[in-house]
């Protein structure tokens, strides 16, 4: 997994390439708490270079968008790849994370 990291404005975008599963997700876990310490809103996550996210990677979004959530800020998810998607949406994470097509829109 490779993780980017970039501001524009309050906004911290992270783009994540590769799989997000037990063995990763402490690396993103890590670099989205940096990104939280300094309230950073919105907090974007582009996932459309993601492959395969298993539960440890799921809930280490949750928890960035409990945590988000304490400082009034946004969490949003963006570019998620079709077998993602589904996943997101068999788990019916889709109707508690703002999803949105690219990050243009996750910017706005």
């Amino acid at each position: 997994m490779k993780i980017t990291h970039e501001t524009e404005g309050t906004a911290a975008i992270f783009t994540v390439c590769g799989q997000v599963d037990m063995h990763t997700s402490p690396e993103l876990r890590g670099s989205l708490r940096k990104a939280l310490e300094g309230r950073a809103t919105p907090l974007v996550v582009d996932l459309g270079q993601v492959s395969f996210i298993d539960s440890s990677g799921l809930a280490t979004l949750i928890e960035a968008l409990q945590a988000v959530g304490r400082y009034g800020g946004k969490l949003r998810l963006c570019g998620l790849a079709p077998d993602v998607r589904k996943l997101f949406d068999l788990a019916r994470l889709s109707t508690i994370f703002d999803l949105r097509d690219n990050r243009d829109a996750a910017l706005k």
